[in-house]
């Protein structure tokens, strides 16, 4: 099986966990330059609650429903949008540097988003900001 599958580390907390799928910190064809990280949001519980300042993200919703709250660092505007796996659509949200972001699962069982981003995760460009 070793020869056929590619090990992740999964980081498991109470709110869920995080495990980034693709990343240029593991050296695997032919995934270069593309990081994706599947996230698990326990009942009720928020992902996120942060900004960066250089990383730009692409999320999307793999399973329950979320709300994703945003909020521009510089100016305030705030929008809200409503990512549920089982909805005909499948949008893929653009987060932007200084945009805070915060993922609230609203599902009573685990929901996850996908994450895709071009750059792997910074902890010195990642930002505590709470929204909600």
């Amino acid at each position: 099986m070793d020869d056929i599958c590619l090990k992740r580390e999964k980081h498991i907390r109470k709110d869920g966990w995080l495990c980034e799928l693709v990343s240029s910190r593991y050296l695997d064809e032919p995934f270069v330059g593309i990081h994706t990280y599947v996230v698990s949001i326990a009942p009720g519980c928020t992902r996120a609650n942060h900004y960066h300042k250089k990383k730009e993200e692409w999320i999307a919703v793999t399973s329950g429903k979320v709300v994703l709250y945003l909020e521009w660092v510089h100016g305030g505007r705030r929008e809200t949008i409503l990512l549920d796996a089982m909805s005909s659509d499948c949008n893929l949200v653009h987060i932007q540097p200084y945009v805070a972001h915060t993922v609230l699962n609203l599902a009573k069982i685990s929901s996850s988003i996908i994450v895709f981003s071009k750059t792997p995760e910074d902890k010195e460009d990642t930002i505590p900001y709470s929204i909600v």
